[in-house]
């Protein structure tokens, strides 16, 4: 039996879009500006093999995170029905970020790491599990198009964390220190911030009488795909990062994980674009408006590759300086790296924005071959490449990847629309 509630649709007018670019822009600038100052902290205040292993803490933990959280902030922000209750969003979004930590755990015990990885692997979990608890109630506050305090949410936890860091860092120069109080920020704003704040905006929806198991596991079958889709997503950007822990060292991982900080941190631009846009993108495809849907996407497609052609040429220009500024002299010879990781950043830009089109019209399947493929092409394109052309090889392969990926989304949008 359906309740009432199963069609309202979330009242009209809503911001615009261009508010909403505003507002998830300043605070994902202002995050991205953070996590971008945590690696020149952890890179004045230590070595590059110390950078190299956040790295890989952050490469091992990412995927495992990513997958268990089955992107449920977007089908929350774009169930415009309320098909689901915002509770089962949550209660889900908890039991799978354990599991997530506990499988992180084990990985790294017996993924033949050195204590101090393996250390690094546990607590980097910890500390992006709490992120993710953050991450489905900023889902709330993303549905009702409230853009300002998502934006607050996440400058406050960012600079909060960035405090945190370069204190224990300058205090102790330990990494573990810096990531438990770094843990201690994040949770902070979880219970005083997040969670009152998606409170006062959460839809009431009942979507059916089911008993919970059966509501969790109709939310696990519509999310699957997408937790499939961020994962393999996560390995497409990582799988470089292995093969430089593998094929090079430590201190290179260190060194590559600096010089790609820049691209990014522009991920953090296309993140607000594209979480501005998705609610109004999802109502267009709702509404059968094939042409504004069309129309939005093309937009969305021309900022993000001018945005790209904008990092790469700074790179190019002011690479070394900026390198030897930030990071100090031990990284400035990495210029050429820098532009190469530019250009790759572009490419995963636009990547993730198709992503972002795809969901919103709800066209889940067909992203995880595409990201398979991706993956498949990026270690291929590793294997050929590190070896010979180091850092700049990493990259390459990584764009690679990229491009695989935007080319297989368009095809899909294709037979979509």
């Amino acid at each position: 039996m359906q309740a009432a509630a199963n069609t309202n649709i979330l009242p009209a007018p809503a911001p615009s879009l261009r508010l909403n670019f505003a507002w998830t822009a300043a605070g994902n600038g202002v995050y991205s500006a953070c996590q971008w100052g945590m690696v020149a902290v952890l890179a004045r205040t230590s070595s590059p093999e110390l950078v190299g292993r956040y790295a890989l803490g952050m490469a091992v933990s990412a995927p495992i995170l990513l997958l268990a959280q089955m992107n449920l902030r977007a089908l929350l922000a774009t169930d415009v029905r309320g098909e689901h209750r915002f509770s089962d969003y949550t209660l889900l979004r908890f039991v799978t970020l354990l599991a997530a930590v506990a499988l992180s755990a084990g990985f790294a015990l017996f993924g033949g790491y050195a204590p101090e990885a393996v250390w690094t692997i546990v607590l980097v979990a910890v500390a992006q599990a709490i992120e993710g608890m953050s991450d489905i109630y900023q889902g709330q506050l993303q549905q009702a198009e409230q853009m300002d305090k998502l934006a607050l949410s996440l400058s406050v936890r960012g600079l909060l964390s960035l405090a945190a860091v370069t204190a224990v860092m300058m205090a102790t120069g330990s990494l573990p220190a810096a990531l438990l109080a770094m843990s201690a920020c994040r949770l902070a704003v979880l219970f005083f911030y997040d969670r009152p704040a998606a409170a006062a905006c959460a839809i009431q929806a009942e979507n059916s009488q089911d008993v919970l198991s059966r509501r969790l596991w109709s939310l696990v079958r519509l999310a699957a795909p997408l937790g499939a889709v961020m994962m393999l997503g996560s390995l497409s950007t990582n799988v470089p990062r292995y093969f430089i822990a593998r094929a090079m060292s430590e201190a290179s991982l260190g060194i590559f994980a600096a010089v790609f900080t820049f691209a990014s941190a522009g991920n953090m631009v296309v993140n607000a674009l594209g979480q501005a846009a998705t609610p109004k993108l999802a109502r267009l495809s709702a509404e059968g408006n094939r042409a504004g849907f069309l129309r939005l996407s093309l937009r969305l497609g021309a900022m993000i590759a001018g945005l790209g052609a904008l990092s790469a040429l700074g790179c190019l220009l002011f690479g070394k300086a900026v390198l030897t500024l930030v990071f100090g002299p031990l990284y400035a010879g990495h210029s050429a790296a820098m532009v190469a990781a530019a250009l790759a950043g572009g490419a995963g830009w636009l990547a993730s924005m198709s992503g972002y089109v795809l969901t919103a019209a709800r066209c889940l399947g067909p992203q995880v071959p595409i990201l398979l493929a991706s993956v498949a092409v990026t270690a291929a394109a590793c294997a050929f490449l590190i070896p010979p052309f180091g850092l700049i090889g990493a990259a390459a392969a990584l764009g690679a990847g990229s491009l695989a990926q935007v080319t297989g989304n368009c095809i899909a949008m294709r037979g979509k629309l």
